[in-house]
């Protein structure tokens, strides 16, 4: 069962100050990473909610690798069925994700450099309106995402959704 406690504990850590924007993003992404029994988790935001043509990269953690990275931005113009599936459904679970018509954009200078072969990316929606999105990858093998770990990061996404603001304000 995935234990959304963790991710509010994280927030909650957030919003009194225990910890910065920067431990905020950190453990949030390690959390979800490991919730989610993926290598890879990360936040990313919408800079211009409006037309949803970029999403910047607030917090990657990789758990093979042990590390946190941040600011990478990817372009509309780069993947442009990514980002229109994204702006339609707000969900691409794209097990096989090298073969998926909404990510196989990716393969030449993502996935395959990086060694990912599946991808989730659930939208998160703020105050109503849209903000990001959770994405979750893994390197090891193909992963087939159940319909459990899609609803645990829609409900992470609405649960932390005043801290989301306040770290991004």
């Amino acid at each position: 069962m995935l234990d959304k406690s963790r991710a509010m504990a994280v927030s909650k850590s957030f919003m009194d100050g225990s910890i910065d924007t920067k431990g905020f993003y950190s453990q949030l992404t390690q959390t979800l990473a490991e919730e989610m029994g993926c290598t890879r988790a990360s936040l990313w935001i919408y800079p211009n909610p409006d037309l949803q043509d970029s999403i910047e990269c607030l917090g990657l953690w990789d758990r093979t690798e042990g590390t946190f990275v941040a600011g990478t931005i990817l372009r509309e113009d780069d993947f442009g069925a990514y980002f229109e599936a994204m702006r339609k459904t707000g969900l691409i679970d794209a097990g096989d994700a090298r073969n998926h018509p909404d990510t196989s954009c990716f393969n030449e200078i993502y996935f395959g450099p990086l060694n990912i072969y599946s991808l989730l990316d659930v939208g998160i929606n703020v105050a109503g309106r849209p903000y990001g999105l959770f994405c979750c990858e893994n390197t090891t093998d193909v992963m087939m995402w159940t319909p459990q770990q899609v609803e645990y990061l829609r409900a992470v996404g609405t649960l932390l959704g005043f801290a989301l603001r306040k770290a991004h304000a």
